[in-house]
């Protein structure tokens, strides 16, 4: 059981980076924050997964993602 559970947290971990830097190149590029379903796009996740994800790996309760 706890192997599972390491298991998904890695892949929560994994793509939480991936998240932060097509994050960051999108507003040096754009000027402004990707949508949840453009990073959906970007990554081939779920909006739901990209949304746990960010959730999991947020460090402010208050910070909102639109």
């Amino acid at each position: 059981m706890t192997t599972k559970k390491l298991k998904v947290h890695s892949n929560y971990s994994a793509l939480f980076e991936n998240i932060i830097l097509l994050q960051h190149n999108h507003v040096k590029q754009q000027k402004k924050s990707p949508t949840i379903a453009e990073i959906s796009a970007l990554t081939g996740d779920s909006e739901e997964h990209i949304l746990e994800c960010l959730e999991l790996g947020r460090t402010d309760p208050t910070e909102v993602v639109h």
